[in-house]
């Protein structure tokens, strides 16, 4: 998920000065441990509207300078009561199991000083209940009929039903500064999108930073939050953090290597092995981790040229058409079959790739003994396309339709892939892919484009098929399916099912697994099973690797003690010592 192009090294004093131009004078109560400067390999964030965030960076940024409704346990990985920097201080749940009443902390407070309370929280269900904003949130529109405020500190939420999953519907819940958003948005909700107001915000805070100021193209810069009440060391304290724009990963380590970047949460390929030879002399500080994402790559199955929901209004699926091509399940099972993951994981990964079947970790609850990845199967590959009426009746070495359901006659096996450009290793997966395919008889074209326009692809639904990564849910949350292949996600510019697809069964099954009675984990993991079953055979997406991730931190920087729950956890406690 990053961008395409590249700038010349500055030198590192002129760089690390430039940073700072953006950082306003700190005052003496506030930390004084030196800045962090993080690399942002992405695009620009494009809101600071926690309502309609809906890409890794601008989440990234929202997740240092707004509290949690709900924490995660960082040692844990789970929901729990009282979670450090987040609202929620514990709750009771009503005898009928539909409505869950919060006691909110009292000790929180806006960086203008104004105290974080329900009315915070509510500001926030408003919105996204309103169906007017631009949020993906579906499943709280679900699934959340109401929400009453008893005090400036208790709020009591009501669900349509009883389930397993109500407290994980919650995770994208933030407080936002309801007395600053009401003024500024009001209840134009429709029109929150285009308010200057997202990139410019003037007050934040229940995190360890505050918002200073946004460079387009260059960096995001936050200042330690001296009303931060949950600090490890009883105040933040690095002076700030920087979100700096790097936009390749040859330069990124190139810059870390510089001393111009205090770590990276993501160390490339073909740098781990130096990396972790000079983290072992004592240059650097290292950390190896299962990684966090998947990659995948999604195949449109509705007519590209014509996206609609899923679902009317009254909740009955729409006719999308079908995608020419990839419309079909024996293709995209034959795109499966079709990938030797060997001759992928040596040229792309460097060896460090682990295949995967699913969306979800092995290692979860819900996942079913013998799910196992596509083999290398290219002769059943070219049977499945034989199968679909996909031939080459002239002899160029693409097949045409000949008998296929969707496509016109002699239309050619083709479609378009793209990724995000300035990923070495996304980059040299796709063009293996593409020349695994077209030996199959695919005619496929590989695009390599800046991340902000293919994800303007992907929510639209105007794609053939998008390869990106999927961050993993922590906690596992087996019923993430529905935000991802259910109908009801299948929403054009906002759902994350884009590639529309529409399987009764799995239907079924999930919202079955939501309402086992007592929450049996043994019969809910059956159906999950099947689930994955179903997706795994049905192939909506394409479930390429995971692996391990190696961070990195410079020498310098005392207190880094990441998790497998998180790296940044403490971040509010890292020094950045002089060298």
């Amino acid at each position: 998920m990053k961008l395409a192009r590249r700038f010349m090294l500055i030198c590192p004093l002129l760089t690390f000065a430039l940073l700072f131009l953006s950082l306003p004078a700190l005052t003496q109560d506030v930390g004084s441990g030196g800045a962090i400067i993080e690399p942002n390999f992405g695009d620009d964030p494009t809101t600071f509207n926690p309502v309609i965030a809906n890409d890794g960076t601008s989440n990234d940024v929202i997740a240092r300078m707004y509290p949690d409704f709900v924490g995660v346990d960082s040692a844990t990985v789970q929901y729990a009561p009282g979670v450090k920097g987040a609202l929620v201080a514990d709750w009771d749940i009503s005898e009928d199991g539909m409505t869950y009443t919060f006691h909110l902390r009292d000790d929180m407070v806006w960086s203008d000083g104004v105290p974080i309370t329900a009315v915070d929280v509510a500001w926030f269900l408003d919105a996204v209940l309103s169906g007017e904003t631009s949020s993906p949130r579906q499943e709280l529109i679900d699934r959340v009929q109401g929400y009453e405020i008893i005090d400036d500190h208790t709020l009591s939420i009501n669900f349509d039903e009883a389930n397993c999953t109500l407290i994980s519907t919650l995770a994208p819940v933030t407080p936002v500064p309801a007395h600053i958003f009401e003024e500024v948005y009001g209840d134009d909700y429709a029109g929150m999108d285009e308010n200057e107001y997202n990139l410019n915000p003037t007050v934040t805070g229940g995190e360890s930073f505050v918002f200073a100021n946004f460079r387009p193209g260059e960096q995001t810069t936050l200042l330690a939050n001296p009303d931060f009440t949950d600090a490890e060391m009883g105040a933040v304290i690095p002076e700030g953090w920087v979100y700096k724009v790097v936009t390749d990963q040859v330069v990124q380590m190139e810059q870390f290597f510089a001393g111009d970047l205090t770590f990276v949460d993501s160390v490339p390929q073909a740098n781990r092995a130096d990396v972790k030879e000079r983290g072992a002399a004592g240059e650097f500080q290292t950390y190896e981790t299962p990684a966090g994402t998947i990659r995948f790559l999604s195949l449109n199955t509705a007519d590209p040229t014509n996206p609609q929901d899923g679902l009317d209004e009254d909740g009955n699926p729409i006719d999308q058409g079908r995608h020419p091509i990839l419309g079909d399940a024996r293709v995209r099972q034959a795109l499966n079959y079709g990938i030797n993951f060997g001759e992928v994981n040596e040229g792309a990964f460097f060896g460090t790739g682990i295949p995967v079947a699913s969306h979800v970790r092995p290692t979860d609850w819900s996942f079913p003994a013998g799910l196992e990845p596509y083999p290398f199967d290219p002769d059943k590959a070219m049977q499945l396309l034989d199968e679909a009426g996909f031939t080459d009746s002239d002899g160029d070495d693409v097949r045409e339709c000949n008998g296929c359901l969707y496509a016109e006659a002699g239309a050619p096996l083709a479609f378009t892939a793209k990724t995000n450009a300035g990923n070495t290793s996304q980059e040299a997966l796709y063009t293996i892919l593409q020349d695994q395919w077209n030996e199959l008889g695919f005619d496929v074209t590989v695009e390599f484009v800046e991340f902000g326009t293919l994800i303007s692809e992907f929510t639209a639904q105007t794609y053939d098929a998008i390869g990106v990564f999927w961050g993993l849910a922590t906690p596992a949350d087996p019923n993430g399916i529905a935000s991802i292949f259910l109908p009801e996600a299948d929403v054009v510019g906002a759902g994350y099912n884009t590639q529309s697809f529409n399987n009764p069964r799995l239907n079924e099954l999930i919202e079955a697994a939501r309402l086992v009675p007592g929450c049996d984990v043994d019969v809910r993991k059956d159906m999950y099973g099947e689930a994955y079953q179903i997706l795994r055979d049905e192939s909506p997406w394409i479930w390429i690797s995971t692996g391990d991730v190696l961070l990195a931190a410079q020498d310098n920087v005392e207190n880094w003690s990441p998790r497998p729950g998180g790296s940044r956890w403490n971040i509010d406690a890292w020094m950045v010592a002089e060298q």
